[in-house]
């Protein structure tokens, strides 16, 4: 259902390829794109042994790129599909487009910048970041920000802080998309100080059809969702395509489902239809 757009590119030789990514606006310092490029290459964390937080200064040269013509192909690839499409929005593309855009567009004065560069892990904290006179902003980056990624990120947080026995000012959940349940309302406590998260979210629909106290009905009661679990109808869509037959599909939403009170049946309103279809149909 995603349109691919590195995939329509007529001409996706290197050199063509190595004058787009040259467009990436402010271009890498040489120190940051051999991290990007080392956790690039670097193989997951074996799943019997859990992945340390690793931290390393970065961003503290200032030589930028003048020559990216020695990049793999594959490497011109993912750097196209994370920062010029923005079609790959996986954990590690979400991490360092949220670097690029704290750093550049964000214009705080930061005194030390560190990225962990331990095997990818869901677990581990991905930047701390030391600000004037000394604040600490802790950073949890992800795909798809969920409960229980949330839940793993505070549990990182407060084990890195009970280690190093700093506390942060700031902590920020950084996600491509996330589930409207994160309970943001209530503040974390961090060696026994109260902090509010943040989310800092990449993709936002702002004409949504329905809210996370919605019943989401497909084929009237064919397949019954609750509306919290998605971020948009484009969202939904890829979720029926995937685990329906296809076919003839009408979308049906009960508002304010999950928070009535009174008992009493809410009218159904059609949202969306349509045909979707599969192969071999």
């Amino acid at each position: 259902m995603n349109f691919q757009y590195y995939e329509t590119l007529q001409d996706k030789s290197d050199k063509y390829v190595n004058y787009l990514v040259s467009q990436i606006k402010p271009s890498f310092t040489k120190g940051e794109l051999k991290i990007f490029l080392g956790e690039l290459s670097r193989k997951p964390a074996n799943k019997k042994q859990s992945a340390q937080t690793s931290l390393k200064n970065i961003g503290d040269d200032y030589d930028t790129i003048d020559d990216l013509k020695n990049l793999k192909k594959s490497q011109l690839k993912s750097l196209y599909q994370i920062f010029i499409s923005r079609e790959d929005n996986s954990k590690f593309a979400a991490k360092w487009r949220f670097y690029q855009y704290f750093k550049y567009v964000q214009g705080f004065v930061i005194e030390n910048f560190q990225v962990n560069v331990s095997n990818e892990s869901n677990d581990n904290l991905d930047f701390v970041i030391e600000m004037e006179e000394g604040e600490l902003t802790y950073v949890v980056c992800h795909d798809i920000l969920d409960l229980n990624n949330f839940n793993s990120g505070v549990q990182a947080i407060k084990k890195y802080s009970k280690k190093t026995g700093k506390v942060p000012n700031r902590i920020i959940f950084a996600a491509y998309k996330t589930y409207r349940n994160i309970p943001l309302e209530k503040d974390l406590v961090i060696n026994d100080i109260d902090i509010t998260p943040e989310i800092w979210v990449e993709w936002n629909d702002e004409e949504r059809p329905f809210n996370g106290e919605d019943l989401l009905l497909v084929g009237s009661s064919e397949l019954k969702i609750a509306g919290f679990n998605f971020t948009s109808i484009a969202d939904l869509l890829d979720y029926i395509y995937k685990y329906s037959d296809g076919g003839q599909i009408s979308i049906f939403v009960q508002q304010n489902y999950f928070s009535e009170i009174s008992g009493e049946e809410q009218d159904v309103e059609l949202i969306w239809k349509g045909i979707m279809l599969k192969e071999n149909q």
